[in-house]
């Protein structure tokens, strides 16, 4: 009896086809051990429909051209062994390995050789046996002595030393001569010769990656490589994320956005109201949503950063996804600016939640004033406070607003102080719903939220 049923592979499938989870949290969610087997479910539910998660029976046998035209397809196509497996729907991968062997070590008619427990041969028979056999032992001594021959005449056009220039030789070679042998006299392990050959530079498949990177650069100016490998894997395109930081350094796209540092604003005007414990004490994690959130004011500037051309940008942060509940821009930093936001936030938070909300801040003068912790007691918010000129205490809230500055501004022309408080809205809509975090298995704050909860 097979571990998974034709039944929930399908449900599996569709979950995955009609849903933005990816494999790895379909496979959490439907308790399969590796998230490999739904990978290889999807692409065997593309290519043949639902008889392709069929149960294949092992006992099922294949005749000599069948294994022939597989692995002619796979060396034309430069296949590798499960996508060759897929193609010609063969269950088990490790048999098209065994077929290339055979066909390497003992030759294309090994393959048409039917299973099963030899005859006993007679003395007559026997002896022909033998016969056959020393003349194949001196046929394959003839054929080495051929390549020995052969090899260092190729070999001479070439700078030597160099390993990619001799697998060149031996593809040459493999036309006339069985590949093991060719490596027997090169001096090369065939697992050596197979990464060279595997790890060539494909064109074509490049090319196509860095399209995609360029069209998500442009829809994301500030994504750096890994978010960038995120949205690739987000549409099943699997590359590692060293191979896009390659192609990425290859185009100049490369993210700067981050580089630029600004000085950070400070609203502390001394102990001017109530000063709060420490209740967050740098455990920003939690592990359910409005358990914990964090808020601070940041300085912001347009037109030619003059005193004159400057804003302030406050918002309450939720560290459980890192959503923005409520955000504000203004010239003024007044208490009624940042009570403004805490008050849209406190509409969002359910109200029957099980747990109680804490809001942690800096000790700036608006956290410390009555209006503030009014609001927070009305609404039995615990109210948590930084130490003094310790920044890191909040650092979650010091981290989203560098990146805040970097992917909304700081590359764009902000001539005007509507201009900053549109692009400003936009960002935060995008970051809200589409920009990815990796942290999150690449999903957005609402789309991790909706997720889990």
């Amino acid at each position: 009896m097979t571990k998974y049923s034709k039944t929930l592979k399908i449900k599996v499938v569709q979950d995955y086809l009609t849903s933005s989870l990816g494999y790895e949290l379909i496979a959490r969610k439907y308790g399969i051990k590796s998230n490999s087997l739904v990978v290889s479910w999807v692409q065997r539910y593309k290519a043949f429909g639902p008889k392709g998660l069929d149960v294949l029976s092992p006992e099922k046998t294949f005749d000599g051209s069948f294994k022939m035209n597989v692995l002619k397809w796979m060396k034309t196509n430069k296949a590798s062994y499960p996508k060759t497996a897929l193609h010609f729907n063969i269950s088990n991968v490790g048999t098209i390995w065994q077929w290339q062997h055979i066909w390497e070590t003992e030759g294309a008619d090994a393959l048409y050789r039917s299973k099963g427990r030899q005859t006993i041969m007679s003395a007559d028979k026997q002896s022909k046996k033998r016969q056959q056999t020393e003349l194949e032992r001196l046929r394959e001594e003839n054929e080495l002595l051929q390549i020995e021959n052969e090899y260092p005449k190729k070999i001479k056009s070439l700078s030597p030393g160099r390993r990619k220039q001799q697998a060149q030789v031996i593809q040459e070679l493999r036309l006339k001569h069985k590949l093991v042998k060719i490596l027997k006299i090169v001096g090369m392990a065939k697992s050596t010769y197979e990464y060279i050959i595997s790890h060539e530079p494909n064109g074509s498949s490049d090319q196509s990656v860095k399209q995609t990177i360029q069209i998500i650069k442009k829809n994301h100016p500030a994504y750096g490589y890994r978010r960038v490998t995120g949205e690739l894997h987000r549409m099943n395109i699997l590359v590692n994320h060293k191979k896009v930081l390659v192609l990425m350094r290859e185009l100049q796209l490369l993210s700067t956005a981050f580089n630029k540092r600004t000085r950070k604003y400070n609203s502390y005007r001394g102990n001017v109201g109530t000063v709060a414990k420490n209740l967050i004490n740098r455990r920003f994690f939690t592990d359910r949503p409005y358990q914990k959130l964090v808020t601070d004011v940041t300085e912001v500037r347009w037109g030619t950063k003059t005193i004159d051309e400057r804003a302030y940008f406050t918002c309450i942060y939720d560290l459980f996804s890192g959503e923005i509940l409520s955000h504000q821009v203004s010239k003024h930093p007044t208490v009624e600016f940042t009570t403004t936001v805490l008050n849209r936030a406190v509409k969002k938070i359910p109200k029957n939640l099980k747990y109680r909300t804490t809001v942690h801040s800096d000790q700036g003068f608006q956290y410390q004033h009555q209006d503030w912790t009014h609001i927070l007691k009305e609404h039995r918010i615990f109210q948590s406070m930084s130490r003094k000129a310790t920044c890191l205490d909040n650092a979650a809230m010091e981290s989203f607003f560098h990146i805040m500055k970097a992917e909304a501004f700081y590359q764009k022309e902000t001539d005007t102080y509507e201009t900053l408080v549109s692009q400003i809205s936009v960002w935060i809509d995008d970051y809200n719903f589409s920009r990815i975090k990796t942290k999150l298995g690449c999903k957005s704050p609402i789309e991790y939220r909706i997720f889990t909860t």
